[in-house]
């Protein structure tokens, strides 16, 4: 007679840690460490364990709660994870998984979890644990050195390109060290953070210094942290963590400047060093962004090995009714592959990228925030810092790289002239930031890229153009037209039915009456009162308001 127990491990019981030690294959993605850094409000990591006889299958997972709803669904860590075993997995009998998944689909039925979710680990080949049990998705290749081969032929597996361009960062002074103080590793994490913002990965590579902090905790977990240094520069970096002989690439990142020059390609190396000293097995680079071939990613990666795993994601809805419900009630696009669907709406948000790191981008960049709407990176021909409240500034020439088709963006330039060049040059699709104490009337016309800022009043009937700029204060009065990339400054007030042509300015405090018509490209100077028509090109003073000139087209 079978003897069998399943049990419901939590993230802090010790028997966590003993029955991962205890099985014949895992990485640092099962253990109990990593997983209580998942530990959050909403978040509750579990280990589900079944005993079938002398054979036991584990499974973390982490439960989150679905939004406005009482159900939940589970997830795994950043990371590959899924199944471990004490026994080889192509030897578990088909009754020892068969009990595995009758018993998960209980708990999962019984804790109102309408979908599960895993990555499974490329290393451990525990996909028949998941047969015929939900569904597998096969995605990509994954990179792997073996590190039980002697070193010539570790180095014979290079392409001779990524061999070329360790010699030449060699050749240029670049060296690898271990990062060992909190600068070190602060830097470290400003350039990843950094790097993420210019691959658009996805909200979950973002992570908090903290979680670099306890990741690099010796006490917890065997990790280091290589640096790449030009002089006293620090360049790039990567996280190893190394478990049970694997030595994982867990998270890396290269300062923009150094990207053309690649030097991951020496960390790389170097930890392939380091993890053959350590007599480990493998170490684990990973596999692209993409399931394409030609990923960039996946090429970089495949310079160092032609060793190939390949990487599967398990799904299964256990409550298809709900799921429907939850994917009708979060009106997500169902041609969609992001599993489970009625979360792909919380991926797909649209990013706001602004161009222009001057003091009237701080000022959008503030607006945009009271509107909660995220700004992903500000672009900039001369950048003369690296961030501009918090945000990252980028070089201009970064922009074609960064941005993504869903993207808005935002000519964050004062100058109008300068606005109407960069509009023409990108060609791109536009945001709208209107601040919370603007006053507008519902019935007004408001066009792509047009900035209206604090306390601006704008009354029925008004027709604003694109790329205006419509400053803090001023008042545009009934059926008044705005034309594309004018500006009307602070406290400057226009009576109703007023024109004001394309790339003109009404200058501060200024006042204009009723009906007036200013020019294409007109200025009308501070503190002016225009009581007459204003020619193209015209700038106007004063008070009544007289040309004093005309600028040049």
């Amino acid at each position: 007679m079978q003897t069998t127990s399943f049990s419901i491990i939590e993230y802090n019981d010790p028997k966590w840690e003993q029955i991962v030690s205890c099985c014949k294959s895992y990485d640092f993605y099962h253990t109990q460490a990593y997983y209580n850094l998942e530990y959050k409000n909403t978040y509750r990591p579990l280990l589900l364990v079944a005993n079938y006889d002398e054979a036991l299958i584990a499974l973390p997972i982490i439960i989150r709660s679905i939004e406005n709803s009482d159900y939940f669904d589970c997830t795994s860590v950043y990371g590959y994870a899924g199944a471990i075993s004490n026994k080889k997995f192509k030897e578990l009998s088909q009754e020892s998984i068969f009990y595995f998944q009758k018993e998960v689909w209980q708990f999962f039925k019984n804790n109102k979890i309408v979908s599960a979710f895993s990555r499974l680990h490329p290393l451990l080949k525990n996909q028949n644990v998941f047969s015929n049990f939900g569904e597998l998705i096969d995605l990509n290749n994954v990179v792997v050195i073996d590190l039980t081969n002697s070193e010539s032929i570790q180095i014979e597996k290079y392409r001779k390109s990524t061999l070329y361009d360790i010699k030449q960062l060699q050749k240029k002074g670049l060296e690898v060290t271990e990062a060992k103080t909190k600068e070190e590793i602060d830097s470290f994490i400003a350039i990843y953070r950094e790097t993420m913002l210019r691959v658009r990965a996805k909200d979950e590579y973002y992570f908090t210094s903290e979680y670099f902090y306890e990741l690099l905790d010796k006490n917890k977990f065997n990790s280091k942290l290589l640096i790449a240094k030009s002089g006293n520069e620090i360049c790039a970096g990567a996280l190893f963590m190394i478990s049970n002989k694997i030595m994982q690439y867990h998270l890396a990142g290269t300062a923009g400047e150094y990207v053309k020059i690649s030097p991951m390609k020496l960390i790389i190396d170097e930890a392939r060093k380091i993890g053959t000293s350590l007599n480990l097995k493998h170490l684990f680079l990973g596999g692209g962004q993409t399931r394409d071939e030609n990923d960039s990613l996946y090429k970089f990666k495949s310079g160092f090995s032609d060793l190939n795993y390949r990487f599967q994601n398990w799904n299964l809805i256990v409550d298809i009714n709900t799921y429907n419900k939850l994917v009708i009630e979060k009106n997500v696009l169902l041609e969609s592959e992001y599993f489970p669907l009625y979360r792909a709406s919380e991926n797909d948000e649209n990013n706001i990228l602004l161009y222009g790191a001057s003091g009237h981008s701080k000022v959008i960049l503030d607006i945009l925030k009271l509107q909660k709407k995220n700004v992903l990176g500000i672009f900039d021909n001369n950048p003369v810092s690296k961030k501009l409240n918090s945000v990252t500034i980028f070089h201009s020439d970064e922009f074609n790289t960064i941005r993504n088709p869903k993207d808005k963006v935002i000519i964050a330039i004062g100058d109008n002239g300068l606005r109407k060049n960069k509009v023409e040059e990108l060609k791109e699709q536009y945001e709208v930031a209107i601040h919370p104490t603007a006053i507008i009337s519902s019935n007004t016309i408001i066009e792509e890229g047009t900035v209206i800022m604090a306390s601006a009043v704008i009354n029925t009937g008004a027709k604003i153009g694109k790329h205006v700029i419509i400053n803090s204060g001023a008042l545009i009065e009934h059926d008044c037209i705005i034309e594309d990339f004018a500006h009307v400054s602070p406290k400057a007030a226009l009576a109703g039915n007023v024109t004001v042509g394309e790339g003109a300015q009404v200058g501060i405090n200024s006042s204009v009456r009723q009906g007036i018509k200013i020019g294409k490209w007109a200025i009308v100077g501070a503190g002016a009162v225009i009581v007459k028509d204003v020619p193209d090109y015209a700038v106007v003073v004063g008070n009544p308001g007289k040309i004093i000139k005309y600028s040049n087209e």
